[in-house]
């Protein structure tokens, strides 16, 4: 006995250690990939194919370790599916010109333009295990959220009568996670992979690439240590 309580014995000891030959733990985690959605569009984008350090890819990236599967000796329980879109600009934006001056990003034009659209294909092994349409049933858990005030500014001193303009144009995926019921189990050295899939390239309204993902939710199963 301590001022700290009982003191474990050897055998006890046992629960705190790191090193546990054999067993695994199961912690939350994400696997996500990430590419560049091009302004004129394309017909097909493939995720989980390429690994870090591969392509340019980094950690901001992706995290799978090797090509389209999980090494020995993780597993991975998905649980749901998420898609990320960012489009190329920037959701606020100012403007200075004459009178009728107007200040647009299509920021919410490239979202709705690419959530409309397009179909998703879960693919393990030999087959699919999920297809569905469009892409934008698959909203993410964590949205931007904003508080803006819109400014304009007249200068009737000015010949031109000089307007500024502050304006913000965004939009998001949002909605029910897109949860996989019942859960799918991800093994060790089995191929898989998500597909989007378009029938014709959607192209953007901003005329910008945007960046893109796919995100698979879930639990990693990993040796203890």
């Amino acid at each position: 006995m301590n001022g700290r309580g009982n003191i474990p014995n050897l055998a006890e000891l046992q629960s705190y250690a790191v090193n546990r030959k054999g067993q695994y733990e199961g912690i939350r985690q994400t696997l996500y990939d990430y590419q560049t959605y091009a302004a004129a569009g394309q017909t097909s984008l493939s995720f989980f194919q390429v690994p870090v350090g591969q392509g340019g890819k980094t950690v901001a990236d992706t995290n799978m370790e090797v090509s389209g599967t999980l090494p020995q000796p993780k597993h991975f329980l998905v649980e749901s599916i998420e898609i990320r879109f960012w489009p190329g600009v920037l959701p606020v934006v100012s403007a200075t010109g004459g009178a009728g001056t107007q200040a647009a990003s299509n920021y919410a034009n490239d979202v709705v333009t690419f959530e409309s659209s397009g179909s998703l294909n879960f693919f393990i092994g030999s087959k699919t295990y999920l297809e569905e349409a469009p892409v934008g049933r698959f909203p993410p858990k964590t949205k931007v959220d904003a508080d803006f005030a819109v400014s304009q500014t007249v200068n009737q001193a000015v010949a031109a009568d000089q307007e500024n303009q502050i304006t913000m144009d965004l939009a998001y995926l949002c909605g029910r996670p897109y949860f996989i019921n019942p859960a799918t189990l991800l093994i060790p050295t089995q191929n898989f992979k998500v597909t989007l899939s378009w029938p014709t390239a959607v192209a953007l309204p901003s005329a910008e690439d945007a960046r893109i993902g796919v995100v698979l939710d879930g639990i990693l199963y990993r040796q203890s240590q």
